[in-house]
């Protein structure tokens, strides 16, 4: 039993920190490049949409992860497992996080749908400071991930 916790849990911190990181260092450059100042606005709406569509679904399905990572530690909690309060914590935590994230995405894809320019977004101060909410949600979901992958497996 213990086993296919362990297979799960780290199956689950693998989709938040993978998933997170190729997100951020290979998804995201691209498709800012595509929004750079010179670019055509109509270019820059389409680019803003998908870009919004694919962190939205990056955040479901991390949310989903850090959801199941919990249920996993719960589990290892109720068996008497050392470090599962920790873990439980951290899976928690990163749970809210993604949630709030999820909703921050909404806000942002509500915009998108809307037919709110990408380029202007309302007010260009209100587009950059949603785009730093949602950075600086993902910093923490992608520091205690690696935190939780990189302590003593729990048993």
């Amino acid at each position: 039993m213990d086993a296919l916790l362990l297979a799960v849990e780290r199956l689950a911190l693998g989709v938040v920190a993978a998933g997170g990181l190729v997100m951020a260092a290979a998804v995201r450059p691209l498709l800012l490049a595509a929004q750079s100042p010179g670019s055509d606005p109509s270019v820059a709406t389409a680019v803003e949409k998908i870009s919004v569509g694919a962190w939205n679904r990056y955040n479901r399905l991390a949310l989903i992860a850090a959801l199941l990572l919990a249920a996993t530690e719960f589990t290892r909690l109720l068996a008497g497992g050392r470090f599962a309060t920790f873990y439980l914590s951290g899976s928690l935590v990163m749970a809210a996080l993604l949630a709030v994230k999820l909703r921050v995405d909404a806000s942002l894809a509500a915009r998108s749908r809307s037919g709110a320019d990408a380029t202007r977004g309302g007010t260009g101060s209100d587009l950059d400071r949603t785009h730093k909410i949602v950075e600086l949600l993902s910093a923490p979901v992608l520091v205690i991930a690696g935190v939780l992958m990189l302590l003593p497996i729990p048993g």
